[in-house]
């Protein structure tokens, strides 16, 4: 799969789970730089503002993260590592826009992260509860293996991008008719596009075609 195409699905399938204001999907370079940013309902002005002037003040970025050990980072344990005073002055940029709790969720490859979800929630949400900390953490290890970098298998690499896009919205249980109606085109396109998926992966049933892509 693309890596944009993971990370929207990656984050789509947290912020359907976990009820959340907003959130962001990216990915690690090696020198522990976070790049390539997906945004979900976040606003765009608190996002450049973020990365112009406090980027560096944030207790979770990715360097911070790997210090504590841990693949699933609430903010008040990466505050721990940071002195108060940077703490209170990016308390104070979450407030301006709303956001009480933040979470990051870390995909590692050979104990390097490789990419992040970070989950927001505003005062209607409240603070992330332990029980929630814990499924976070039951999703990590999917996270993990969708966006590791794995050798794209031949009969994968022959599918077009319209057929990622339908496989995708069958791994996530729409049916042919939400196919049809997401993608904009008629049911006999969707027909067509599933009798190709099935004869290029050699599977049978949708859930064969699943299992075989994304498992």
């Amino acid at each position: 799969m693309h890596a944009t195409q993971a990370g929207q699905s990656c984050l789509h399938t947290f912020t359907q789970l976990m009820p959340v204001s907003s959130g962001v999907f990216y990915r690690i370079a090696e020198q522990l730089e976070p790049h390539d940013f997906l945004l979900q309902k976040m606003r765009v002005d608190m996002h450049e503002r973020y990365l112009t002037h406090f980027q560096q003040l944030d207790p979770l970025q990715p360097k911070n993260c790997q210090l504590t050990g841990q693949s699933v980072v609430p903010l008040r344990i990466g505050m721990r590592a940071q002195d108060d005073l940077a703490n209170r002055r990016y308390d104070d940029f979450l407030r301006a826009y709303g956001v009480m709790d933040v979470v990051e969720v870390l995909a590692f490859e050979r104990g390097r992260p490789i990419a992040g979800i970070s989950l927001l929630r505003g005062p209607e949400l409240g603070l992330f509860a332990p029980h929630e900390l814990g499924q976070l953490q039951a999703l990590q290890g999917l996270f993990e293996l969708a966006v590791s970098p794995r050798p794209l298998r031949s009969e994968h690499a022959s599918l077009t991008a319209r057929e990622w896009q339908v496989a995708e919205l069958l791994r996530d249980g729409c049916s042919n008719k939400e196919v049809a109606r997401r993608l904009e085109v008629g049911l006999p396109t969707v027909k067509t596009h599933l009798i190709n998926l099935f004869r290029k992966l050699e599977v049978g049933n949708r859930t064969e075609l699943v299992a075989a892509l994304f498992l």
